[in-house]
C-alpha cells in the first residue's frame, strides 16, 4: 500500500526523553523555524482528493492531540477520514490523555487506528488510557531506554518496536524486543513486524 504523511499539523514541543532524537525537531531547529504547532486547513481535503487507497500517518512529526490545536480541528480531521473509507488513517501520540478525553466527542471511523508512543517503562499508563478509546488500538514501543517490564496490552489490537535509524540512535536490546513481543503475543495482540512504522530488529 502507498504510504503518505497527512501533514495537517506541523511543528510540535518537546515532552519526554522520547523527543531528543526526533527529527522533526532537530530539522526545525537547523533551519531556525518555529516549532509550535501550526494546524494547516489547506491540507484536510487531500485524502478526499486522492483515489488511490493510501495509508496515511497524520501529523506525522507533531501531533494531532497537542492542546495547541483546537477540538474543532481535529474533529473536521475525523470527518474527511470517515468520508475517505477507502484510506488507513495511524494517529500516533504521546498525549494520549487528551485523545481518551476528547474520544466521545469524536467517532473513530473503522478505517483509523489510535495510537501510542511508549518509549520508557513510566509511561506505561498511557496503555491504560488507550484501552478506554472505542477504535482499533496501536502501541508503539520506544525509541526504548531500556526494558518494559510487565505489560497488561489485553483489548490493544496491533503493537510494534520503533528501532532508531537515523541521527543518534539508542541503544535497543534485543531482550527487551523480545520481551515485548512474547508478552504480547501471550495476550492475542498482533505483532506488527512488518507494519511501515517499524523495522524489524535481527
Amino acid at each position: 500500500m502507498n504510504v503518505q504523511t497527512w501533514s495537517v499539523v506541523s511543528g510540535c514541543e518537546r515532552l519526554t526523553p522520547g523527543c531528543d532524537n526526533c527529527p522533526s525537531y532537530w530539522e526545525y531547529q537547523e533551519k531556525g523555524w518555529d516549532y509550535h504547532p501550526v494546524t494547516h486547513l489547506n491540507q484536510l481535503a487531500v485524502p478526499l482528493m486522492n483515489k488511490t487507497s493510501t495509508a496515511y500517518m497524520v501529523a506525522a512529526g507533531s501531533d494531532l492531540f497537542h492542546e495547541a490545536v483546537r477540538l474543532e480541528f481535529i474533529q473536521d480531521v475525523f470527518d474527511v477520514m470517515q468520508k475517505s473509507n477507502w484510506h488507513h488513517f495511524e494517529i500516533i501520540t504521546k498525549r494520549v490523555e487528551r485523545m481518551e478525553a476528547l474520544s466521545a466527542r469524536l467517532q473513530w471511523p473503522d478505517n483509523a487506528i489510535a495510537g501510542i508512543a511508549v518509549e520508557e517503562a513510566r509511561y506505561k499508563w498511557r496503555i491504560d488510557c488507550l484501552q478506554n478509546i472505542q477504535a482499533k488500538k496501536m502501541v508503539s514501543f520506544g525509541p526504548m531506554t531500556g526494558a518494559m517490564g510487565e505489560l497488561n496490552v489485553k483489548g490493544i489490537d496491533f503493537a510494534g518496536v520503533v528501532v532508531e535509524h537515523w541521527g543518534k540512535p539508542r541503544r535497543v536490546e534485543q531482550e527487551w524486543v523480545d520481551d515485548i513481543h512474547t508478552q504480547c503475543e501471550a495476550q492475542g495482540v498482533t505483532i506488527a513486524k512488518q507494519h511501515w512504522l517499524f523495522k524489524e530488529t535481527a
